[in-house]
């Protein structure tokens, strides 16, 4: 069972890399992949519910490929984000959300402007997935992701990236805020340093680690080999917890 935890998905193809819940089916079944996480693929501080709408639909007509985390935007206003919130939790039955404090200008971890998003998140019974990288470390630094951590310890935190998306990036302070906490699950896209894969499962374990390629941004395929190589001195039940087991047992149970 593969599956890629970070996928970005777009109603319709406004840029030149966007894609769509089919085209994005169309890659998972050329690569072998099962299942996807997907949210949206934003641009600042655009409204986000037509994409959160496309991958609802996505969900309801491929129920066992599509999981659909909503995309959040604090900058768009609490009560809009909130409504926002509360219709794809209702109206389409996302398992989590995703906000970016690096592409939307925030600090993540702002008591008085992400918190009660984050309170409402940890109430619904959801995932967060946040960005952690190295493009923004003042605002979406590892121990940042730490602090909400320890707030909402019943909240399942993904912590994208891992402190990557650049070199040098963040890791060690991933893995020790994955170590302090124990509801930090790191996600491995665009991580750079391949050791800090390798370091992250010895050091939390496999079921703690997951396998995602940050597509359209990051080759399925390419990302798939790496992954493919990084993992091979490792037992065959951690490969498959880190490519997809853990996603589905651990982080969304």
């Amino acid at each position: 069972m593969i599956v890629d935890a970070d996928v970005h998905v777009s109603a319709s193809k406004r840029g030149s890399i966007d894609i769509t819940i089919e085209d994005l089916i169309r890659l998972m079944d050329k690569n072998k992949v099962d299942k996807a996480i997907c949210w949206p693929m934003l641009t600042y501080t655009r409204q986000v519910s037509e994409d959160n709408k496309a991958i609802g639909e996505g969900m309801k007509t491929y129920p066992d490929r599509i999981i659909g985390f909503g995309g959040l935007n604090p900058r768009l206003g609490p009560k809009e984000t909130l409504n926002e919130l509360k219709k794809c939790v209702e109206k389409y039955g996302f398992k989590g959300f995703k906000m970016n404090g690096a592409r939307d200008n925030y600090v993540i971890d702002d008591k008085s402007f992400t918190y009660p998003i984050i309170e409402k998140l940890s109430e619904e019974g959801v995932v967060l997935a946040l960005h952690s990288g190295v493009n923004d470390p003042g605002g979406t630094h590892p121990w940042r992701i730490g602090n909400i951590a320890k707030d909402f310890p019943k909240l399942k935190i993904l912590m994208v990236h891992m402190g990557g998306a650049g070199v040098p990036g963040l890791h060690d302070a991933a893995i020790k805020m994955g170590e302090e906490y124990p509801n930090i699950f790191l996600l491995g896209s665009e991580v750079f340093q391949f050791r800090a894969i390798t370091e992250a499962i010895k050091k939390l374990g496999a079921d703690r680690v997951c396998y995602g390629s940050d597509a359209p941004f990051s080759p399925m395929k390419v990302t798939l080999a790496i992954y493919g190589a990084v993992l091979e001195d490792f037992s065959e039940e951690e490969k498959k917890s880190v490519m997809g087991e853990n996603i589905l047992h651990k982080v969304l149970n």
